[in-house]
C-alpha cells in the first residue's frame, strides 16, 4: 500500500526510485550504487574509530602541478615538442593533459580541511609558484630537487611520478595526487594508513584486458602493461586491474625497491621527455601493486566521483554533489571527486566555468 500511495502522490519520486533500483547509477569507478553509498562509508568509519586503527606515522601528502600557461614552460614545450614531433603520441601532448584551470587552489584547500592530521604537503613544480598564498605547510619542490638534470626538462608525468621518493624530508607513508583530485569529506589517516602500518589499495573496477579488447590505446594504458609485465616477471601474477583515479597512499621505501630491481627498465624510460610506449607507471600501478604483493597493503573502498570536465556528464556530478552537500550536511558525501581533463577535441561548452563555479561553491 505504501507503494501505491508513493505513486499516487509523488509519481515522479515513485518512478525515479523504481528506475534507479532497477537500473543502479553509479558515479565512482569501484561501482558502488549511488543509493548504497552512505551505508557503506559509515560501517568503514566505524572500523575506522577503533582504537587499535590508529596510526601515529607522519604521513605526507604529495601533489604534481603544472601551470601551462606560464611562458617560460611555455616556450620549453614547443621547443621540445617541436623537436620531436614525429615521435611522440598525439595524446601525450594534447593540451588537455597540461591545462591549469585554477583548480589547485581547491586541492589544497580540500586537504587542509579535511586531512588536517596531514604533516607536509610537497607540491613538485617545473620552476613555478602558484599565483595564490599557500599554507605553511606547503613546501614547493622543484624538479630539479629529485630528477637529475640530464633528464630535464620533462613533460612526461611518469618520470616525474618515479621521482618522487627523491623528495627531501618525504615521509616514509605519503599520499600522491594529482592536481584534479579534491578531498570531498572529513578523512581520518586510517583511510590510507592502517594501525599496523598497511597502506590502503583502492581498486578500479576496469579491467586492462577488456580495455585493450575495446581496442583503447593510450600512454597511461601501455605503462600499466609494461608494469604488469614486470610484477608478472617477479611475482609471477598477472595483474589486470587498474587503481581508482584518486589519491594513492605510497611508501618510500617501496620506490626504492622497484627502483632497485627494475632499475634497466626503469633507466630505459626516464629520458622520455613526453610519454611514450616503454613508459612504467610507478606511483599509480607498479609500486601499488609491488606493496600489495609484498603484504604492505590492503584492499579498501575509496568512492570517487571520476569524469572528464569536458563532458555533459560533468554537470550530472556537480548536481548530485550539491545536492548532497546542501541536504545531508556533508554525510552523504563521496570520499574524493576526480575532475579529470583530457582529449581537447571532447569540449564541452564553459567547461572550465563550470567547473570553477562548482569547486568555489563546494569548497565555500
Amino acid at each position: 500500500m505504501s507503494k501505491l500511495n508513493k505513486l499516487l502522490k509523488n509519481p515522479g519520486i515513485f518512478f525515479r526510485d523504481y528506475f534507479i533500483k532497477k537500473y543502479p547509477l553509479s558515479l565512482d569507478e569501484q561501482g558502488h550504487n549511488l543509493l548504497h553509498e552512505n551505508i557503506l562509508i559509515e560501517n568503514d568509519f566505524r572500523l575506522y574509530d577503533i582504537t587499535a586503527n590508529e596510526c601515529n606515522e607522519p604521513v605526507d601528502v604529495v601533489i604534481t602541478w603544472v601551470n601551462n600557461q606560464a611562458p617560460d614552460w611555455v616556450a620549453k614545450f614547443e621547443y621540445y615538442k617541436n623537436k620531436q614531433i614525429n615521435g611522440i603520441n598525439p595524446i601525450s601532448i594534447d593540451n588537455a593533459r597540461f591545462e591549469y584551470h585554477g583548480e589547485l587552489f581547491y586541492v589544497i584547500k580540500s586537504i587542509k580541511n579535511f586531512m588536517p592530521w596531514v604533516r607536509n604537503i610537497f607540491l613538485v613544480t617545473d620552476n613555478q609558484i602558484p599565483e595564490f598564498k599557500l599554507p605553511d605547510k606547503v613546501v614547493i619542490v622543484d624538479h630539479n630537487q629529485i630528477i637529475d638534470k640530464k633528464h630535464l626538462p620533462t613533460f612526461n608525468s611518469h618520470v616525474i611520478e618515479a621521482h618522487l621518493h627523491n623528495i627531501p624530508n618525504l615521509s616514509e607513508n605519503f599520499i600522491y595526487f594529482n592536481d584534479d583530485v579534491f578531498v570531498a569529506r572529513d578523512l581520518p589517516k586510517s583511510h590510507f594508513l592502517s594501525g599496523n602500518n598497511l597502506s590502503s589499495l583502492f581498486l578500479n573496477n576496469k579491467n586492462l584486458d577488456v580495455m585493450l579488447k575495446k581496442g583503447i590505446s593510450t600512454p597511461t594504458l601501455l605503462a600499466s602493461l609494461n608494469s604488469r609485465r614486470l610484477l608478472f616477471k617477479k611475482y609471477g601474477k598477472d595483474i589486470n586491474i587498474p587503481l581508482v583515479h584518486t589519491y594513492i597512499p605510497l611508501k618510500k621505501t617501496y620506490f626504492n625497491f622497484a627502483w632497485d630491481y627494475f632499475y634497466k627498465d626503469i633507466g630505459e624510460f626516464i629520458n622520455n621527455r613526453f610519454r611514450a610506449d616503454n613508459d612504467i607507471n610507478l606511483a599509480t600501478f607498479l609500486v601499488p601493486w609491488m606493496m600489495y604483493l609484498e603484504s604492505q597493503s590492503i584492499l579498501a573502498r575509496d568512492i570517487c566521483y571520476y569524469f572528464n570536465i569536458r563532458s555533459a556528464f560533468a554537470n550530472t556530478n556537480y548536481r548530485v554533489l550539491y545536492y548532497k552537500k546542501k541536504n545531508n550536511n556533508n554525510k552523504m558525501l563521496p570520499h574524493s571527486i576526480c575532475a579529470n581533463d583530457f582529449l581537447t577535441k571532447k569540449i564541452g561548452l564553459q567547461y572550465q566555468e563550470d567547473l570553477m563555479n562548482f569547486l568555489k561553491s563546494f569548497y565555500t
